[in-house]
């Protein structure tokens, strides 16, 4: 379960804080956002797969729920994401506090 408490600190709490106070600017973005999470996934997916086949890493059982998909756990699909939502959310804030700031 370590693994999903990691998410929710770092990554899913600041999701929703910036999304809350920024919500109407980042729906503009909404097929960005897409287009990054099915990127990440298309190139994540396989080089975690064959990481942990060639015992590069291992996702210990003790340390995520247990649910198994291609031989990766549910964690790592929701890390995959979600970090891609998290870095995608901050660029698109970073980009309008440079216009704004340049711009005003």
């Amino acid at each position: 379960m370590a693994y999903i408490y990691w998410l929710t600190m770092f990554v899913w709490l600041p999701i929703i804080v910036l999304w809350a106070l920024n919500w109407k600017y980042l729906l503009q973005y909404k097929k960005t956002f897409l287009y990054c999470v099915i990127w990440a996934l298309i190139f994540s997916i396989p080089w975690d797969i064959w990481a942990v086949r060639a015992d590069i890493w291992r996702f210990p059982s003790d340390t995520n729920i247990g649910v198994i998909i291609g031989g990766l756990p549910l964690e790592e699909y929701f890390f995959m994401i979600f970090v891609t939502m998290l870095v995608s959310t901050i660029v698109l804030l970073l980009k309008k506090y440079f216009e704004t700031r340049t711009n005003p």
